[in-house]
């Protein structure tokens, strides 16, 4: 099957020979042969090494009756596949960070979407070199392999670098009884998380004609995108499929996720993802009965995208659904059976300034404007536990509350899971490597602080529209790609010419502070992350008692 350990088709091995044939040369265009075909790229500099392959299919299209379905394998094709310019972006609605972002107002979107791209600085096989596969963020219902542009910049510090794309939003984690009755597995949802496994699969098979070593390969993401590479490392789907991972501003084991089935006694909003399903329907105007998952696959793309905007609570992401996500990800984390890799991880600064409408990319006022508010707030969030926060976030006034709330936001949301993943992998004996990302940028972009997502401005050495760039800008950008791409040949971000960037431990605590100074330094707001771990037992304690 398509997701599980890979093994060798009939097909493939008809091709194990043609694969290893030397490359094309200048001044012809590189071409690379892969277990479904040939496919021609460009080369991507002056040495004839160097070259990328964009939108190459990963899995069938994932359309008609293949809507909702786990990706199925490509049909392999004859002649020469063009792989020059970049595939749609998966289906999502417009948004309001591409403009400033990405320099454009949309992106050409649709369903037909699972690729992916290669940039390789190794054409010629001189040994195989580390893989880095980037998952972007989004939120999981925005986004493409495209935005940022890392991989070049990454690509010519010696590593082969995989961007993917992946199904999204009501596309990409749908749970519904229908499809769980189809399913032999019995489970819906997580398709975009088993495109990414799928996408995985591919690498292994496929990367070493590439001149990457598929037994050295990270996954790096950002955002929802670090949260999906949390989960890739809980699920037993991707074992084995890397070594190593990077998650920047995100992870999935300091929160609780939706039963795929079960209502489960915790928080508000974690209502079952199948129930989600059937209300998402019945929106649609489509009612519970033998022809509800026909009707639904039969719907244009753009209804069910504008459905799910209009409709109250439908937050659709990754899902319990005992095989891709087998088991609540905290506990996955607390027994210790997460893939036993060694990480990097972190957040910045000032994450949540660019949400809220305080910021010109918010699209709605999520903020506390008064003590009154900034309580409520509080006794929504954390219930019985909304005083004990209070002690360690307090305000004096209502001129102080953005400014308490911004650090208790960030710090629940953000800096809380990056300190308790470094803490957990360090546990398990394996190297962590934790970070704080300070750098305040200039003019419009001073009063952000250091914003969600700004560090990868840094990592691609491309910035957003309105930013001006200066040599400060360059140096940060050059540290933080060599560190990146150490950490994916090696384990260890570690180089001899750098500032030393001490493991986690627990008993020392230090990350890599990366900024206008970039030096070890003890972790920050340390107070507030133990009354988050504090809450989160407490909320295991709910699940656990009532499941029994």
């Amino acid at each position: 099957m398509f997701l599980t350990p890979i093994r060798l088709s009939l097909f493939s091995l008809l091709f194990v020979a043609t694969a290893s044939l030397p490359y094309a040369s200048r001044p012809g265009a590189p071409q690379v042969m892969t277990q479904s075909g040939l496919v021609e790229g460009s080369f991507d500099g002056s040495s004839g090494n160097d070259a990328v392959f964009l939108g190459i299919p990963f899995a069938a299209p994932p359309i008609g009756d293949r809507r909702w379905r786990p990706p199925l394998p490509v049909q392999p094709w004859s002649g020469v596949r063009a792989a020059k310019q970049f595939a749609s972006a998966c289906s999502q609605l417009s948004s309001s960070w591409w403009p400033e972002m990405a320099g454009r107002e949309r992106l050409d979107t649709g369903e037909d979407c699972l690729y992916l791209n290669v940039w390789t600085p190794n054409l010629n096989h001189a040994g195989k070199i580390p893989v880095m596969v980037w998952i972007h963020g989004g939120g999981n219902v925005e986004g493409s392999s495209q935005i940022p542009p890392l991989a070049p910049a990454l690509a010519r510090k010696g590593v082969v670098v995989v961007s993917v794309d992946y199904r999204l939003g009501i596309l990409g984690f749908l749970a519904h009884p229908a499809l769980s009755a189809e399913s032999p597995r019995h489970a819906s949802g997580n398709y975009g998380l088993l495109d990414q496994i799928a996408a995985l699969a591919w690498i292994q098979q496929n990367i070493a004609t590439f001149g990457g070593d598929p037994r050295r390969v990270t996954v790096f993401g950002e955002s929802s995108g670090a949260e999906d590479v949390c989960h890739l490392l809980a699920s037993p789907r991707s074992n084995g499929m890397f070594q190593g991972a990077i998650l920047e501003s995100g992870v999935c084991m300091d929160s609780l996720y939706s039963d795929f089935r079960q209502p489960q006694n915790y928080y508000h909003n974690h209502g079952p993802g199948e129930r989600l399903g059937l209300r998402m329907a019945a929106a649609l105007g489509i009612s519970d009965g033998s022809h509800a998952l026909a009707s639904l696959r039969a719907l244009p793309v753009d209804d069910l995208l504008k459905g799910a905007r209009d409709t109250e609570g439908a937050d659709f992401g990754v899902v319990v659904d005992g095989w891709s996500v087998p088991l609540q990800p905290v506990l996955t984390f607390a027994d210790g059976k997460q893939a036993p890799v060694p990480l990097l991880v972190g957040s910045n600064s000032d994450e949540t300034t660019v949400f809220g409408k305080a910021s010109p990319l918010a699209t709605e006022n999520s903020r506390p404007g008064t003590i009154a508010q900034y309580r409520a707030w509080l006794k929504h969030e954390f219930r019985e536990f909304a005083e004990d926060v209070w002690k360690v976030y307090p305000a004096g006034t209502d001129e102080q509350v953005p400014r308490i709330f911004l650090r208790m936001q960030t710090d629940y949301e953000f800096g809380f899971g990056a300190h308790r993943l470094a803490a957990a992998t360090a546990a398990q004996g394996q190297p962590a490597y934790l970070y704080y990302f300070t750098y305040v940028g200039r003019g419009q972009f001073a009063a952000l602080g250091a914003f969600h997502s700004e560090e990868l401005m840094f990592l691609g050495n491309t910035y957003w529209k309105s930013w001006i760039r200066n040599a400060r800008d360059e140096r940060l950008a050059d540290v933080m790609s060599d560190y990146w791409t150490q950490f994916a040949k090696t384990g260890n971000p570690n180089r001899g010419d750098q500032s030393k960037w001490p493991p986690y431990l627990s008993e020392s605590a230090l990350c890599m502070e990366l900024g206008r100074v970039v030096e070890a330094r003890a972790t920050p707001n340390r107070a507030g992350y133990e009354v988050f771990e504090h809450i989160l037992k407490a909320r295991l304690g709910e699940i656990a008692s009532f499941e029994k």
